[in-house]
């Protein structure tokens, strides 16, 4: 009825912090949504993990924009966008399965603005409507990653909405932000999408679940922080102007804010890892 296939293995999702060293803590990979999920769906993804007794391993995410539906052995959880440092404690082993909702196309799920489940991590039978037990207890008895990603998307199958223009679109906009590290300001993104500011606000508080402002900031973030997993050696004064920031010191406050380490050390320790 439905088919995923993996498209990314090991650690390469945008946002995971220290990926030298997470790649050889926990195995994530990415699987193409269903073709009657792809308008909402921007990815499916796995994770796995088994580590060594006694071991433990805190996985640091800077999250892209979205709201995800995940399952793990510990529950089925809806995310909303987070704003801030994502950490997940491993120890032993464990799993997740997820669903990563593209930017604003989680809204037509709901009936209430997507701003409401930012910052939270609510039940999925609360915010679906019914029971993910049978899901749960399917997922856990497999340990195929095709079959888990099967399951979720059947379970979102079982009630998917009618596709919605206005959330495609603002879906759309942000992957626009995501792509192009030239755009930097509100102003940018309103001429655009041909609206005004006020109205760009207030589409994306809705369907997103946090400001356009917002939304350019933490993009822009995680161009820098890529940058130096790409290049330790990056000139941080001439990608601070690149990316929009005043200063040298305005990038360093807000990566040092968000990511918990101010760029130098986020490199120190990188360079440091086998």
């Amino acid at each position: 009825m439905f088919s995923s296939s993996r498209v990314t293995s090991g650690v390469s999702e945008p946002g995971i912090l220290y990926p030298s060293l997470s790649r050889h803590k926990f195995d994530y990979q990415r699987h193409v949504p269903d073709r009657l999920l792809a308008t909402f769906v921007e990815n499916f993804w796995t994770v796995t993990w088994q580590l060594a007794p006694g071991e433990a391993f805190t996985a640091q995410v800077l999250p892209y924009p979205s709201v995800n539906c995940s399952v793990t052995h510990e529950g089925a959880d809806v995310t909303g966008v987070t704003r801030r440092r994502y950490d997940r404690h491993l120890v032993g082993s464990g799993y997740a399965v997820g669903a990563r909702f593209r930017p604003g196309c989680f809204r037509p799920f709901i009936a209430y603005s997507t701003s409401r489940l930012t910052d939270t991590a609510r039940p999925m039978a609360d915010v679906f409507g019914r029971s993910t037990f049978t899901l749960q207890e399917s997922v856990a008895a497999t340990s195929s990653l095709a079959e888990r990603v099967r399951l979720l998307t059947g379970f979102l199958l079982e009630d998917v909405p009618a596709a919605n223009r206005q959330a495609d679109w603002v879906g759309s906009l942000v992957a626009e932000v995501a792509a192009r590290a030239d755009i930097i300001r509100v102003s940018q993104l309103a001429l655009i999408a041909e609206v005004s500011e006020r109205r760009l606000h207030r589409l994306f508080v809705d369907f997103v679940g946090a400001p356009p402002k917002w939304v350019i900031a933490r993009c822009r973030l995680q161009d820098a922080a890529a940058r130096a997993a790409e290049d330790p050696e990056v000139d941080w004064g001439s990608l601070a102007i690149e990316l929009g920031f005043a200063d040298q010191a305005h990038l360093t406050r807000a990566f040092s804010r968000v990511i918990g380490a101010p760029p130098a050390a986020y490199v120190a320790r990188m360079k440091s890892l086998p």
